[in-house]
């Protein structure tokens, strides 16, 4: 007849495990600290380059808000 584990017995089981493999994680986890190359930096985005007088920002009633309900004429 096989025996049902309890709870507590298979958390005692886990344990005896875990100590077990302990050094062999702590070597790996060394390792792995010491053997990774660096990774790369970022390529700068291409969102940083603008074009020599470029307007950042609208102005007057082109910008959101500035027209305070009035009709604005558009062009000629």
């Amino acid at each position: 007849m096989s025996k049902q584990m309890t709870a507590q017995e298979k958390e005692m089981l886990q344990e005896a495990k875990d100590k077990k493999m302990a050094p062999k994680l702590e070597k790996a986890y060394n390792q792995s600290l010491t053997s990774t190359a660096p990774a790369p930096m970022p390529a700068p985005a291409a969102s940083d380059k603008k074009a020599k007088g470029g307007v950042t920002r609208a102005d007057g009633c082109v910008s959101k808000g500035h027209t305070k309900g009035k009709m604005v004429k558009m062009g000629g």
